[in-house]
């Protein structure tokens, strides 16, 4: 069976769609946990008025979304979960088609894609995901932010044996939630959109305050990792892990700043500039700023000034020559990054990135 769990906060006004799309799934072994978390809005009146024997109503003080959902949790009986908001809609085979991909019990979560859609139903956008190997998670988190969207997925219950969602984050608990589990499962990606996902005013995410509360699950998500589990690329032995520090902190200051959080990439610069203990540390932090200021020229200067051109050095050349257009420049620095290191991530990624600068499309 599967536990369709929907967390409700003031969201009448397309709460019945919502309630409906999961009413008329084609898989019909399900239940649907509504929690009501301390509405004022006729949300009440409209889930009192549905009698289908498969709803599960919940009603508690407001708590928050975190608190909503882990109320659903404790009450769910099923062997799948899935996750509804109360302003999206599913489509009627999106649990039909997500539980038949649990081909093996290593398979811990299946996720689709979803079509964006506005106040109106009207469609603005599409979240295309992709299926990303467990061990290659925690850097695509950093990077990125969380792969999965929590309205496109179904987990197995076993998963979630033991979690709770963290009542400290107002924003960013189902990318805690993923972060947490996805690297000890298999998960498998459905390329549909079988979520019609929307966006309007009243979004939890669309806040003034936003970035502010945004941070404070990727600082959890830093809090909980070690540099030597983020950045394996680099060197933690041979007596120079100060050095390799430096470059951490001065990597995540890129990564932060490319997620547009700048006031955080400028705190971890000043950190990089802190622990800097050798010319080659010095000369890598710099680049990497030179790269976020829009002076790849001045980057490539600074690195090729290092003492060794190892498998980063030669990935960031080609970042730098891919900012400034010099396409087979930046092929060849990434492919000889990858013969030095067969297995670095973000070598790989960049010439995926490169493909698509080109224009070059998968068919």
């Amino acid at each position: 069976m599967i536990s369709a769990i929907m967390p409700v906060y003031n969201g009448a006004k397309f709460l019945r769609e919502s309630i409906e799309s999961i009413l008329n799934q084609t898989e019909g072994d399900f239940e649907l946990i509504i929690v009501n978390d301390g509405s004022t809005d006729e949300g009440e009146e409209i889930i009192l008025s549905y009698t289908d024997p498969r709803i599960v109503y919940i009603k508690q003080d407001n708590a928050g979304e975190a608190a909503a959902r882990n109320t659903g949790l404790e009450h769910a009986r099923g062997d799948f979960i899935a996750w509804q908001d109360a302003d999206d809609i599913s489509l009627s085979p999106r649990f039909e088609i997500l539980k038949r991909q649990f081909t093996s019990p290593s398979i811990g979560f299946v996720h689709s894609d979803f079509l964006l859609i506005n106040e109106f139903g009207k469609p603005i956008g599409y979240w295309q995901s992709s299926n990303i190997e467990k061990q290659r998670m925690l850097k695509r988190f950093l990077k990125v932010g969380t792969p999965f969207n929590n309205p496109s997925m179904m987990l197995r219950r076993e998963m979630l044996e033991g979690f709770q969602y963290d009542a400290n984050l107002r924003i960013g608990t189902d990318s805690d939630m993923v972060f947490q589990l996805s690297r000890d499962w298999e998960s498998v990606h459905v390329p549909e959109p079988l979520v019609l996902y929307r966006r309007h005013s009243n979004n939890a995410t669309v806040q003034s305050n936003f970035e502010d509360l945004d941070m404070v699950h990727v600082r959890k998500f830093l809090n909980s990792h070690s540099f030597e589990e983020l950045f394996p690329e680099l060197n933690w032995k041979n007596g120079i892990a100060n050095d390799s520090m430096a470059k951490a902190c001065a990597l995540v200051g890129l990564f932060m700043a490319r997620r547009r959080k700048m006031d955080e990439a400028e705190v971890w610069f000043e950190r990089a500039a802190n622990l800097v203990n050798s010319t080659d540390s010095n000369l890598f932090t710099r680049a990497m700023i030179g790269l976020i200021n829009g002076q790849p020229e001045m980057a490539v200067e600074l690195l090729n000034s290092c003492s060794t051109r190892d498998h980063i050095i030669e990935n960031y050349l080609g970042e730098a020559a891919l900012l400034m257009g010099r396409l087979e420049q930046a092929f060849d620095h990434f492919i000889k990054s990858l013969e030095l290191s067969p297995h670095y991530d973000d070598a790989m990624d960049n010439l995926k990135k490169l493909g698509q600068h080109i224009g070059l499309t998968l068919v």
